[in-house]
């Protein structure tokens, strides 16, 4: 795994370093993205996710080209958020930012038409996270607020015990005090 991060790091530092001629210089480069995207698509297709992600971070933070950068921030997305289970909130903000990035700078490309959906359901899911976070913190404040007055009823019936047991001895001296009258 490593050699291959370091094969790909390499491939990507000397494509950086390579100057590209005037005339075909959009076609090599078209073509070299093509290339990273496919590699990319093939390393997540093989399971190899740090790989590809590296990849597509990279291919999403050189020249744009339409038609490549523009899945590459989709898949990017989609890889930020991995299988949906552990999905932590840096995941789910970097994949936020990344399909506002590709909505943003390819608005007519239909890798943007099929982040709008999923936009939509990342920032329902932070509100709902929000409000699952409030509620959290709410629950805590009403435990604590429970125990509290748990404590102060345990307290209120001690005393109310202590209470009936002076009136039953008030009683008692009063029945006594009765019949030492009579």
């Amino acid at each position: 795994m490593r050699k291959l991060a370091a094969v790909i790091v390499c491939t990507l530092v000397l494509n950086a370093c390579a100057i590209l001629q005037t005339g075909d210089d959009r076609t090599i480069f078209q073509h070299d993205q093509e290339k990273k995207l496919a590699m990319a698509i093939k390393l997540q297709n093989e399971g190899k996710l740090t790989a590809a992600l590296e990849l597509l971070i990279a291919l999403c933070a050189e020249r744009r080209a339409p038609g490549v950068t523009d899945e590459a921030l989709f898949r990017l997305s989609l890889l930020y958020l991995g299988n949906g289970q552990d999905m932590d909130k840096e995941s789910l903000q970097l994949a936020q930012h990344t399909i506002e990035r590709l909505r943003k700078e390819f608005p007519s490309s239909s890798w943007a038409r099929m982040a709008a959906p999923l936009a939509e359901l990342l920032t329902t899911t932070a509100e709902l996270r929000r409000q699952n976070q409030n509620l959290k913190n709410q629950n805590q404040g009403l435990t604590k607020e429970n125990q509290a007055l748990t404590k102060e009823t345990q307290a209120l019936t001690k005393e109310t015990q202590e209470l009936r047991q002076n009136i039953e001895k008030l009683k008692r001296l009063d029945l006594e005090l009765e019949q030492k009258r009579k």
